[in-house]
């Protein structure tokens, strides 16, 4: 796997096919799907996401941000679209109350950007929220929502052209996904090796976090993907047009469920 840092870049990389498949950056592929960009999505990881919008420890409610810097990504992303619902939601227009600075490093980034003073606050997911917290920082709020995570990308070429392909690699995936429900202690030592931390609490809140919101199907509900599409009308209205069933091919995920595959894995 290549990590690709923020939906602005990881979107481009799968349009110009220097990657076959492309995982979270829910918000800018629809975005590129809504510019007509033939981006099409398979499955999503989880139905639920949750973060925590963390500040500065002067700030003592959501109301205290008016005038100040909050941080997000380089591009509209998931946290975006969650501190702007956040903001309206307790009074505050997040076009003139606040100013967004867009800041690189994903999520590591803005951690770093909110400890050194430059942004108020920014809003991050486990484990980096629990680890912010130890090192100081307020959880101002915690955000739990129905709406995709870690969504399943691909072309349409590839989708056509290579099926087999897109089934294995789905395939897969969801053996992933068992071996991690499966396998806590391993699992563990993995994340460990890919945060690059020592942190067994915080890695041990983020397999928490992770593993009750997994979808072994990896089915996207409704329910996600309307308020996920309602967050993404907010900038753009043409989303509030759209489904569940646009810009959705969950055949192949189908066809993988009636094969009886994952039945099988999770009798082993």
């Amino acid at each position: 796997p290549i990590l690709v840092s923020g939906g602005a870049r990881a979107v481009p990389a799968l349009i110009g096919q220097s990657v076959q498949f492309l995982f979270g950056s829910d918000t800018g592929v629809t975005t590129a799907q809504l510019q007509g960009i033939p981006v099409v999505r398979l499955g999503v990881t989880m139905n639920t996401l949750g973060s925590s919008l963390l500040t500065q420890p002067s700030v003592q409610s959501v109301q205290d941000l008016k005038g100040k810097i909050l941080g997000i990504s380089r591009g509209r992303d998931a946290s975006y679209i969650r501190l702007a619902k956040l903001l309206r939601d307790n009074g505050l227009n997040p076009n003139k109350d606040v100013k967004f600075l867009s800041i690189g490093g994903g999520e590591g980034g803005r951690l770093s950007a909110l400890k050194a003073g430059v942004i108020h606050g920014t809003m991050l997911f486990p484990p980096l929220d629990l680890i912010g917290r130890n090192e100081g920082l307020k959880v101002l709020q915690k955000f739990d929502v129905p709406t995709p995570g870690g969504g399943i990308n691909t072309t349409a070429a590839l989708l056509n052209q290579g099926r087999p392909l897109v089934i294995n690699f789905l395939k897969g995936y969801i053996e992933g996904i068992h071996y991690m429900n499966r396998n806590k202690d391993d699992s563990l030592k993995i994340l460990q090796r890919y945060f690059q931390t020592s942190d067994m609490t915080a890695l041990d809140y983020l397999y928490d976090e992770t593993t009750r919101r997994l979808e072994k199907e990896l089915r996207a509900s409704p329910e996600s993907i309307r308020f996920h599409l309602d967050m993404a009308a907010l900038d753009d209205p043409r989303a509030a047009k759209f489904s569940e069933k646009d810009f959705w091919d969950s055949s192949v995920v189908e066809e993988i469920r009636r094969s009886g595959f994952i039945d099988q894995l999770y009798k082993k």
